[in-house]
């Protein structure tokens, strides 16, 4: 999927339009879900015309800013002699198509407005006041993320997730992206993922906290991130059996994520 917006590359995502009978629908499944609503603008920063879509989260607009989707990541396409990733390209045209009819876009910056890369981070809506990000959330071709400061819209963009999951839209429709095992990692598995595992061990260094599968494979979260994780919830962590997303890197023989917030980790079994 597409590179780390802090190794580290952030976000892009849609929530929909419900008609009763869906609405109603998840409202049964879920109370906390049918008042999913929509992500439409609260505020627009400035208005830009669409030059170009690399991805499902990246492109271009007239004046040269490169936008970086906040709050999703879309998987990769193809490039540099490795394939396309599933659904890559659908994400790609479900953005071409939308702008090649409504090339003018409303863009609200992030907090935080750069990455490492120089992209500018940014949430999208169309004329209507809908979100870009929720657009490719709702058909199940983009995974939320929340990389901190850049955290608004994460529940709304969580919730979109959540129902295209219910609905199997998109690569829901065959259980999402693959879930690596932390035990049988592998060269050429870098890269954004869901990493499954249980917990051997929870300790503290001087920058990290270390949520370890393994002496070769952990989650890290820094101590700036710590506080936004429930007080005890980290240390309680050992022998569960957690998922995680993120940027997966290799360094010096180690495997590790970087997790920055609560969303990015989910507890499975104990």
């Amino acid at each position: 999927m597409a590179a780390d917006p802090q190794k580290r590359a952030p976000d892009s995502g849609a929530l929909f339009s419900f008609i009763a009978p869906v609405f109603i629908a998840c409202a049964l499944l879920s109370p906390s879900l049918s008042l999913a609503g929509q992500c439409t603008a609260e505020k627009i920063d400035a208005y830009h015309k669409v030059k170009y879509v690399h991805d499902g989260d990246t492109l271009h607009l007239v004046g040269g800013q490169k936008i970086r989707l906040i709050g999703i990541n879309t998987p990769e396409v193809a490039r540099d002699k490795k394939p396309a990733e599933p659904y890559a390209d659908e994400a790609r045209d479900v953005l071409r198509k939308l702008f090649k009819t409504d090339a003018r876009v409303g863009v609200q910056y992030g907090r935080e407005r750069k990455d490492r890369y120089g992209r500018t981070l940014a949430h999208l809506y169309l004329a209507d006041g809908s979100s870009v990000q929720q657009r490719l959330l709702d058909k199940g071709l983009a995974m939320a993320i929340a990389i901190p400061p850049n955290l608004h819209r994460v529940d709304c963009y969580q919730k979109s997730e959540r129902l295209a999951r219910i609905k199997r839209r998109g690569f829901w429709r065959n259980g999402g992206p693959e879930v690596l095992d932390a035990a049988g990692l592998r060269r050429g598995d870098e890269g954004f993922t869901r990493l499954k595992g249980r917990v051997e061990k929870v300790k503290w260094s001087k920058k990290w906290i270390w949520v370890s599968f393994s002496d070769k494979v952990s989650l890290r979260i820094s101590h700036d991130d710590a506080h936004y994780f429930e007080k005890g919830l980290l240390a309680s962590l050992a022998q569960k059996k957690v998922v995680a997303r993120g940027w997966l890197t290799k360094r010096k023989g180690r495997w590790s994520i970087r997790v920055r917030h609560p969303v990015s980790l989910k507890v499975v079994g104990g």
